[in-house]
């Protein structure tokens, strides 16, 4: 049965978020709702991101997350995605488990 309103379960480590290639914002949400096994109801938005993320990475559970093409995204998408980063330092320090990088 698949239930749309259930996270899928993660099993990759490193967890890649692959933003190379992204030209919208709805390109980089839909990235990071794939990535994360966010459920369909995921709001696109920020708040969105930390809520789930946050019920993702709550099991102590070492867990590495690798940003894949964030300098590759247009300027103003770069812009955008600003808080992106916010929140993966915040995740960070909440959860001491999960590591972020870069590449």
């Amino acid at each position: 049965m698949n239930d749309k309103n259930a996270f899928r379960y993660i099993t990759d480590d490193p967890i890649t978020l692959e933003l190379t290639g992204c030209s919208s914002v709805g390109e980089v949400h839909e990235c990071i709702k794939r990535t994360f096994g966010f459920p369909e109801y995921y709001g696109e938005n920020w708040d969105a991101m930390w809520d789930c993320l946050t019920d993702v990475f709550l099991p102590e559970t070492p867990r590495h997350i690798l940003v894949e093409g964030f300098a590759a995204m247009p300027e103003d998408l770069q812009a955008y995605a600003q808080p992106m980063r916010e929140i993966f330092r915040d995740l960070q320090e909440k959860y001491p488990w999960v590591t972020v990088t870069y590449r």
